[in-house]
């Protein structure tokens, strides 16, 4: 995969920060405006995203086909299937199962996703107390729309973060 370029990582983080200004500021709409907004940016942001999508990513080459498969009686409640014969054997006691297989973990690994994990919810925290006390202290000075100008600093955090995981992302080796 190729390296994410300059101007791609800044629209990228400029169309992420637009969803999550636009999301915020349609807080202080009825319900049904609300909905509407916040559905309409969705879908504007996801169309978007896949019209400048590089070419590679959404070829026909790599089709992406779905199988369901549904689990057998057999499997899924420990009954042998009945023979052809019309007779069904007896249930399949635990004890008869194959030895479970010996299940390795990389402790490397996983320590790495409980950070990503750590650092996520750390962000998501960190991110709501700022909204709070953002909107609390416009609210507070009498701003005439406290919710729009939350949206908009709120975009510009939003930007700042996206555009350094598009240059860490840029960074990673391939």
């Amino acid at each position: 995969m190729a390296s994410v370029s300059y101007p791609r990582a800044l629209a990228m983080a400029a169309l992420q920060a637009a969803l999550s200004g636009t999301w915020i500021a349609a807080g202080e709409l009825s319900p049904v405006r609300r909905r509407l907004a916040r559905a309409g940016s969705v879908v504007t942001v996801a169309a978007i995203g896949y019209i400048v999508s590089p070419p590679a990513d959404r070829s026909a080459e790599s089709p992406v086909s779905l199988r369901l498969v549904a689990p057998s009686a057999e499997h899924s409640l420990g009954i042998a299937a009945p023979d052809l014969d019309g007779t069904s054997p007896e249930a399949a006691s635990p004890q008869e199962e194959q030895p479970e297989a010996e299940v390795s973990i990389d402790k490397r690994k996983a320590l790495t996703g409980a950070v990503v994990i750590a650092l996520s919810a750390a962000a998501i925290v960190g991110r709501r107390k700022l909204e709070k006390r953002w909107l609390t202290r416009l609210t507070r000075n009498g701003h005439a729309h406290p919710t729009r100008a939350l949206a908009v600093r709120m975009a510009a955090v939003e930007f700042a973060g996206q555009f350094a995981l598009q240059m860490a992302d840029r960074r990673k080796p391939t």
